[in-house]
C-alpha cells in the first residue's frame, strides 16, 4: 500500500502532490503562484492528441458508493500528458475526504481505460501541501520579468493598487538567487515640455526604485535609467495612448546560477 501513497514535494515556487499509478503513469496536482491548481496525468506508455478524458471523485472501494460521482471534470490531452484547472480545488478536497480520482479514457470505440488512484494516507500529504501553497510567491517569473507601472498626468505617485506588483517583484528577487540586476525605465508621455518630461520620468523611475529598496531590494542590484517623452509605446495623440506612455518599466535580470549566488551572499 506504501507504493501507492501520494507524495508531496514543494517549496515557494511551485507545490505539487503524486500519485503513480503502477503500469500506467502518475497523477499530479500542482499549485503554482499566481496560477489555478492544475491537474494532470501523465501516462508512461499511451499518447493521445487533442482528445479529451472524463476525470471524477468517486467513493473508494472500502466506502459506501453513490450512485453519482462528487465531481468531475475534463482532462484535455497533449501527447503523453492530460491536464486540466477546471474543478480543481474540488479533487483536493476529494483526497483529503480519501476519495478516489478516477478517469475514463476512451482513445478509440474498440478500446477503453479506466485509471484510478489509491487514496492512501492522503490527509497529511493535502495538510503539506496547502501550507505550501500558502507560502507560494505572489507571481511567477514569467509575470515579474517585465511589469509597467502607470502614472497619472504630472504625476509621481504610484497608485495603490499597482502596490502589490512592487511586493511580487521583491518577493521574487529576495526568493530566487538567479536574479543579477533589476533595470528601472522610466518614461513619460509627450504633453508639455521635453525638459519636464525628462525630469518627471526620472522622478517616477526613482519613486519606484525607493519603493523597492523599501521592500528590501539590495540598491546595488538596482538601474535606473529615464527617457523623458523618448520611447513611446504608443500613439500620443490619444488620451488612452498617452496614458500607456506614463509608465515606468521594471525588467529582472537573471545571471549564471554561481554568479548570482555569489552575488546574493555580498549584499544580503
Amino acid at each position: 500500500m506504501e507504493k501507492s501513497s501520494w507524495q508531496f514535494s514543494g517549496n515557494i515556487f511551485q507545490c505539487d502532490i503524486s500519485h503513480d499509478v503502477e503500469g500506467f503513469g502518475k497523477f499530479k496536482l500542482t499549485a503554482s503562484p499566481g496560477d489555478e491548481l492544475i491537474i494532470s496525468l501523465q501516462a508512461d506508455w499511451l499518447k493521445l492528441q487533442n482528445q479529451s478524458s472524463e476525470i471524477v471523485i468517486e467513493s473508494s472501494t472500502w466506502q459506501q458508493q453513490r450512485n453519482k460521482p462528487f465531481a468531475m471534470s475534463e482532462l484535455n490531452w497533449q501527447g503523453h500528458f492530460a491536464h486540466t484547472s477546471r474543478n480543481s480545488a474540488a479533487f483536493l478536497e476529494a483526497l483529503e475526504q480519501g476519495l478516489t480520482w478516477q478517469v475514463n479514457i476512451d482513445p478509440n470505440s474498440n478500446v477503453k481505460y479506466q485509471v484510478r488512484s489509491t487514496p492512501v494516507a492522503t490527509r497529511s500529504v493535502v495538510k503539506q501541501f496547502r501550507l505550501c501553497k500558502q507560502d507560494l510567491l505572489p507571481k511567477p517569473f514569467s509575470y515579474v520579468r517585465r511589469v509597467d507601472l502607470h502614472f497619472h498626468s504630472n504625476s509621481s505617485r504610484l497608485e495603490n493598487h499597482f502596490e502589490s506588483d512592487l511586493v511580487a517583484i521583491a518577493r521574487y528577487i529576495e526568493a530566487d538567487a538567479n536574479i543579477t540586476e533589476v533595470l528601472i525605465d522610466g518614461h513619460a508621455d509627450a504633453t508639455g515640455e521635453r525638459l519636464v518630461n525628462l525630469q518627471l520620468s526620472k522622478e517616477r523611475a526613482f519613486e519606484i526604485q525607493s519603493r523597492l529598496v523599501e521592500l528590501g531590494v539590495p540598491a546595488n542590484m538596482i538601474q535606473v535609467r529615464n527617457h523623458g517623452s523618448r520611447n513611446p509605446v504608443a500613439s500620443n495623440n490619444s488620451a488612452q495612448g498617452r496614458e500607456l506612455n506614463r509608465r515606468v518599466m521594471v525588467r529582472l535580470v537573471k545571471g549564471n546560477t554561481l554568479a548570482a549566488v555569489q552575488s546574493h551572499k555580498v549584499v544580503r
